[in-house]
């Protein structure tokens, strides 16, 4: 961790960010910022940026006014603005939110441009899937202020956010970044540890891994496959984690029960059968299982029913939660 220090503005008190990047992420982070009475100060050099950017903004609206999140029937886009460099969002803004192309050599060509405009005082959050933060402070000359904040799609409406600090992260931009997060209505985990794709895209590759495993070995077809995870697994997930599910099982014992009674087994059915590579063959056979399991419909009207139907799963979700048993956190320590 980083031993410099500086003022930085009070995460309730931030009235303004810069979204380098506008894409689907950085526009997904738009959306969710002017939702909480945020100014955008967005930059993306490509070409029907800015209009793209609007349209899924004012797409995206719709769901955050029914999940609570935005107070306004439609997006106020006149606090959208597009600047002409980095540079300029960069010391427009109060925070910086960056979403450029996942590449190393695009994000420090990015993140070294918006540190050298950004007073230091400033903090810079980047939304990176998968690049360690202290590779990527490397290109800063004020790493201390730049932590992860990973999103997970669609950004504006699922819940979970990563906060990664890297070597050279001050503790108090850790901190930071937590509080921000819970103030546009996140749920905000911190990493301990870096990772390349930190630690939630390894829980989900993992499931991934033996999905692929399973269509390549004959097993079930891709929708029986799929169906195993939405009415088996997800139901169940939706209320509760892997460990709280498998501390269940153990009855009245609890996780010791579980263990005592089934931990061979359990080893055997967690350790993979076998490695899957993206051989030419098993690329052929995702592209077929993928036209199975969307009915050879185009994608976006897979994305407009799935941003849809979230809003009423994340409702019940919340919903669930209010009736769970209160946790005694003294007694878990």
């Amino acid at each position: 961790m980083s031993s410099k220090s500086h003022f930085h503005i009070s995460p309730d008190k931030v009235r303004s960010v810069a979204v380098i990047g506008a894409g689907s992420v950085g526009a997904s982070w738009a959306a969710l910022f002017l939702a909480h009475g945020l100014d955008v100060v967005a930059y993306d050099p490509g070409p029907g940026a800015e209009a793209r950017a609007r349209q899924f903004i004012a797409d995206a609206w719709p769901a955050l006014v029914e999940l609570g999140q935005a107070a306004t029937p439609q997006p106020p886009m006149e606090r959208l603005s597009f600047a002409a460099t980095i540079s300029e969002a960069a010391r427009e803004a109060d925070v910086v939110q960056e979403n450029v192309l996942e590449r190393l050599e695009v994000k420090a060509k990015v993140l070294a441009e918006i540190d050298a405009a950004a007073s230091p005082d400033k903090i810079i959050l980047s939304s990176t899937g998968g690049i360690t933060p202290s590779v990527m402070q490397a290109s800063c000359a004020n790493p201390e202020r730049l932590v992860v904040l990973h999103p997970f799609n669609p950004s504006h409406l699922m819940p979970l956010v990563e906060v990664v600090g890297g070597k050279q992260t001050s503790p108090e931009v850790v901190e930071w970044a937590m509080a921000f997060a819970r103030r546009l209505g996140k749920k905000p985990i911190r990493l301990n540890a870096e990772a390349k794709g930190h630690m939630t895209n390894r829980l989900q590759f993992a499931l991934v891994r033996e999905a692929v495993a399973c269509l390549t070995e004959g097993m079930a077809s891709a929708e029986d496959i799929d169906a195993a995870l939405r009415y088996g697994l997800a139901p169940r997930w939706l209320l509760m984690g892997s460990l709280l599910t498998l501390h269940m099982a153990g009855g009245e014992g609890g996780m010791q029960g579980i263990l005592d009674h089934t931990g061979k087994a359990l080893e055997e059915w967690w350790t993979p059968t076998e490695q899957v590579s993206l051989t030419p063959q098993v690329v052929s056979r995702l592209v077929e299982a993928a036209r199975e399991v969307s009915g050879g419909q185009p994608v976006r009207d897979w994305v407009h029913w799935r941003d849809e139907s979230l809003v009423d799963v994340l409702s019940l979700q919340k919903n669930a939660e209010r009736g769970a048993p209160p946790q005694d956190k003294a007694a878990a320590a």
